[in-house]
């Protein structure tokens, strides 16, 4: 079974500007169009597939390819209508009251959805729910928040965005993907409610709008005790917002989406602190000075209490031989210690996501009574999958071949650090292709400097790809190794495998959609991939 084909309206078209700054998406929903992925998975159980590609038809109709954008008064966000959605279909127990007030203001404002000083009682039979908002570490840190809740027995629900190979993978419980059968009989359910909303003044939902009900429709028939939510874009408009947090988390504020969040850390960090409620901790892994000002700022508004990585908690990490690091959490005088703790993921970025996810535990066990035992968390993170995200092959000549999602600057530096870290043999050959909205130059400019050879490529399972035309005009003039073009981005790869050299190295990154594509490729090429 397969996810349906992008509509023929989807293809890049002249409408685009030179630069590529003008997005065709939604201009009524949290998430880019460069956030969805390939559909063409295959569905192992057995269902009604009219049905099925009926079900997703729906939501990708809702993704309107015709309006364009042009800077951050265009996305007029509207908390309310996604409140109404989640209030139709019995689930207002997940909604903040301070979040529905009237709210259309346009995304790159620094004014908070809540207001501030509103102190507002919980709602008795909320389900305790954890927001985590970021430019990067938000998926990980979700998914080891998640894994260690269920290691220690809580059932959890898990909401991410993107996915890699079919949107069943947004909604999880207990790491579970959703069944194909479970999402018809959601987008059945969301449907009615939906076509209701279309004829009245609220209007139409959008794509996100009706994912992220979804996720919730969903974990609230799986008898969930906790649910994890990530944020689709930004924060203080992200349709995601209407949710009563029991613990907020910001992961990281780094330069993306500045068509959409503003120009400067600053103005991200403040759009990203909008997830900040009045008295509900926060947990920030923002260290740079601007942008950590910024959300102490907005917590001290809200009489948050905020707990800050380096100040009020602290972390190292040891390499591990093979793969992954051991970690040590130091809680200072905020939490308690967590040492020599095996983590499966690289890097030292995942070994900082990690203490965030430590921190946030702990904090939601102070909030909820809910144990989480250190041995849970130990297990969680030993047993880690995070797929996309260094994601490691072992190949005949003992090539290692590293496919990552990395599409933004600081996500490529943590790559390539990793990378350094792990000191790999030269030669290192680099295949990248990204979308047409993001900053090529300064990913370019960091694989540069590591890469022998460099194939510029581009994804096909989405319009928004960048041509490799236009990257390479964006190559930094400073390379000095081998660059090819291949437009194909399978036969890129194999292309690009052919030219490794025994006991050599090929990484792949740049987007989601690039990972999606060739994930398969290499998996084949061995039984499955070493973390």
């Amino acid at each position: 079974m397969t996810q349906p084909p992008l509509p023929s309206d989807a293809r890049p078209d002249p409408h685009l500007n030179r630069s590529g700054s003008d997005l065709r998406k939604n201009s009524e929903t949290a998430e880019p169009l460069n956030e969805l992925v390939s559909r063409d998975s295959a569905k192992p159980e057995e269902v009604d597939e009219d049905r099925y590609q009926r079900a997703l038809q729906f939501l990708y109709d809702r993704i309107n390819y015709e309006k364009l954008v042009d800077g951050a008064s265009r996305f007029p966000f509207r908390l309310k209508r996604i409140a109404d959605l989640i209030d139709r279909l019995g689930l207002s127990h997940f909604l903040d009251p301070t979040c529905v007030t009237s709210v259309s203001g346009a995304i790159g404002s620094a004014v908070p959805v809540t207001p501030p000083g509103r102190v507002t009682e919980r709602v008795i039979d909320s389900i305790p729910l954890i927001h985590i908002a970021g430019t990067k570490g938000k998926g990980s840190t979700a998914t080891m928040v998640s894994a260690a809740l269920t290691a220690a027995g809580i059932r959890t629900g898990t909401y991410t965005s993107p996915h890699l190979h079919s949107l069943e993978e947004r909604f999880r419980v207990d790491g579970k993907p959703c069944s194909a059968r479970e999402l018809i009989e959601l987008v059945e359910c969301v449907r009615e409610a939906a076509e209701q909303m279309a004829n009245e003044s609220v209007g139409s939902p959008t794509f996100f709008e009706l994912t992220t009900a979804i996720s919730l429709l969903h974990f609230h028939r799986s008898d969930c005790q906790v649910v994890v939510i990530e944020v689709g874009l930004g924060g203080r408009l992200d349709c995601t917002n209407v949710c009563r947090p029991t613990v907020s988390v910001i992961t990281s504020i780094g330069l993306d989406h500045q068509h959409v969040l503003g120009d400067t850390k600053e103005a991200i960090a403040a759009e990203k602190a909008g997830i900040i409620k009045d008295g509900v901790p926060v947990i920030s892994g923002v260290t740079e000075s601007g942008p950590a000002e910024v959300i102490e700022r907005i917590s001290r508004e809200h009489s948050a209490p905020l707990y800050q990585l380096g100040r009020d908690f602290a972390v190292t990490d040891e390499r591990c031989d093979d793969w992954g690091s051991i970690v040590n959490f130091d809680g200072r005088d905020c939490f308690e210690d967590l040492n020599q703790a095996q983590l499966s993921l690289e890097g030292t970025h995942q070994a900082r996501n990690a203490s965030l996810a430590i921190a946030v535990l702990q904090t939601f066990q102070r909030q909820t009574s809910i144990e989480v035992p250190q041995d849970a968390i130990r297990t969680a993170m030993m047993r880690l999958r995070c797929d996309g995200r260094l994601d490691r092959y072992r190949l005949p000549r003992e090539v290692t071949v590293i496919v990552d999602a990395a599409h933004n600057e600081d996500s490529v530096t943590a790559l390539c650090q990793a990378v350094q870290r792990r000191q790999y043999k030269k030669p290192i050959a680099f295949v990248f292709g990204t979308s047409v909205d993001k900053s090529a130059e300064p990913m370019l400019r960091l694989i540069g400097d590591l890469a022998n050879s460099i194939t510029l490529t581009q994804f096909s399972g989405n319009p928004r790809f960048c041509p490799v035309e236009s990257l390479q005009k964006r190559m930094p003039d400073g390379y000095s190794g081998e660059l090819f073009i291949q437009p194909d981005a399978m036969q890129a790869c194999r292309t690009a495998l052919d030219k490794v050299p025994d006991a050599g190295t090929l990484i792949v990154c740049g987007s989601f959609f690039l990972a999606a594509e060739v994930r398969g490729y290499f998996e084949s090429l061995q039984i499955s991939p070493k973390r």
